[in-house]
């Protein structure tokens, strides 16, 4: 797909699959591509989906690959941007939401009592204390960052800290593992979908690239710039 539509890969560092670069009135912009391959009518999307996910896939274009059942011939294209996807994005948000409220809710109301319970009673904590609660969810420089006292933190800071591991803690029970987007979805976008064959794919190519200029172009949240990539 990356090679057929003339797409930049991305590197890792940007969380974004691949970029289309190009210019407008002078200013060199990447869109960010967010792209799905399928070999049958619904399209999965990622493990423990959770509102980080949901922030992400509204700042993105969606391009999604159709192959055949062998997954050897791709066979239609389609583009969507961040509003087109809006129906189902809004969707998953609405159904995880309220489990992710009562996580937070949940952990607002921990007190120090609960912290002597779970990490004792101390007048300060060490990082060792904070890290066997916490976990690898902070690294050293987080931990050292963190300290309100000297070389350690005060109950009320570990008490924080406390909170943010409970949050952690519902929010991995709380994501929806790959729901997929499925061909009813698609079908609302029939007229947009390409078909791709032998005599026509540098068409399709150009095709889509317009596609995804024209709906950059009108979403500046998906006009990425060279200082943004990096």
């Amino acid at each position: 797909m990356c090679k057929l539509l003339g797409l930049r890969e991305g590197d890792g560092r940007s969380g974004v699959d691949a970029f289309l670069d190009f210019s407008s009135r002078g200013k060199m912009i990447a869109a960010p591509i967010e792209l799905k391959s399928t070999t049958n009518d619904s399209v999965s999307t990622a493990r423990d989906v959770g509102p980080s996910h949901i922030e992400k896939w509204r700042t993105r274009i969606w391009v999604f690959g159709f192959y055949d059942s062998g997954g050897r011939q791709l066979q239609k294209l389609l583009a969507l941007g961040p509003n087109d996807m809006e129906g189902w994005i809004g969707k998953i948000e609405r159904y995880i939401a309220p489990d992710f409220a009562i996580g937070k809710r949940i952990a607002e109301k921990l007190t120090l009592e609960d912290l002597h319970i779970i990490c004792g009673e101390k007048s300060k904590y060490s990082m060792n204390d904070a890290q066997v609660l916490h976990k690898r969810q902070w690294k050293r420089e987080d931990y050292l960052r963190e300290m309100d006292l000297q070389e350690g933190y005060s109950p009320l800071k570990m008490l924080e800290i406390l909170r943010l591991r409970a949050v952690y803690l519902n929010e991995r029970g709380s994501t929806l593992n790959n729901p997929h987007i499925p061909n009813s979805f698609f079908s609302n976008f029939s007229n947009r979908t390409h078909e791709i064959m032998r005599n026509n794919a540098d068409l399709i190519s150009s095709t889509i690239q317009q596609e995804i200029r024209d709906i950059t172009i009108a979403n500046k949240a998906l006009q990425w710039t060279a200082e943004r990539r990096r």
